[in-house]
């Protein structure tokens, strides 16, 4: 194979470790590089929490600084949510591996140019914006909203991070963020929330992810005190105990 030839299929072939136990194991190594990725969950099926872990477990373990956008949360409130699982993400910050950031002005143009300036400051190769269902109340006609989104969609995947956005899916019924997930996303991971028999019981699933194999099953989901397990050989409506 010519060299060129090569270094181009390790480009495709890279991956970003999530670091979530059992979440690489179902994306069969990983989220490709500088994919941008939106996680739609049902409330309470730990979306905030699989992305807080995204961020640290990189920062900790494969060195890779991260950027939190809260469109809701203060920063004192992100990094208490982290302590519940173990994760000092403050250390993190004092070491410009990771910056939370809160965007409260519904400016969308003040929101890209903040994303673009912070991920530059520490050469981010992670960012997570959430809740991206906020994005409902910088715009009030649709047609605006859906020019904008997916002109921020592709600001994201120009800027060398592998990017996560979250959605909310309430009643069983997904919203979708304008499009974003249908044209512009590389990848879709739903998180559900449901009850089965006398239970409730978390899941995940990969509806699609560009660039590589994903498993087609639902998961089930444990969220323990040092982060969410995926138990990637067991199925939904196994009997996991």
């Amino acid at each position: 194979m010519p060299r060129q030839a090569k270094t181009l299929t390790a480009q495709k072939d890279e991956r970003t470790k999530t670091g979530v136990p059992g979440l690489d194991e179902i994306l069969f190594g990983g989220i490709p590089r500088n994919n941008l990725v939106v996680i739609s969950g049902d409330p309470g099926s730990g979306k905030t929490s699989l992305c807080l872990e995204f961020l640290y477990r990189g920062a900790m373990e494969y060195d890779e600084p991260g950027v939190y956008v809260s469109l809701e949360e203060p920063e004192e409130e992100v990094v208490k949510m982290a302590e519940t699982f173990g994760w000092d993400i403050a250390s993190l910050i004092e070491e410009g591996k990771l910056i939370v950031i809160t965007v409260e002005l519904y400016d969308f143009d003040k929101l890209k140019s903040t994303i673009e300036d912070v991920v530059a400051r520490i050469h981010a190769k992670r960012l997570v914006i959430d809740p991206g269902v906020i994005f409902r109340l910088y715009f009030e006609r649709e047609l605006d909203a859906r020019k904008r989104i997916l002109s921020l969609a592709r600001m994201l995947k120009k800027i060398g991070c592998t990017a996560i956005i979250t959605n909310e899916i309430a009643l069983d019924k997904t919203t979708s963020l304008f499009g974003l997930e249908e044209y512009v996303a590389d990848g879709v991971i739903l998180l559900y929330h449901t009850k089965l028999e006398d239970r409730f019981v978390r899941s995940i699933g990969v509806l699609k992810m560009r660039g590589t194999k994903i498993s087609e099953k639902l998961h089930p989901i444990t969220i323990t005190k040092e982060g969410i397990k995926i138990l990637a050989k067991h199925e939904l409506f196994e009997d996991v105990k």
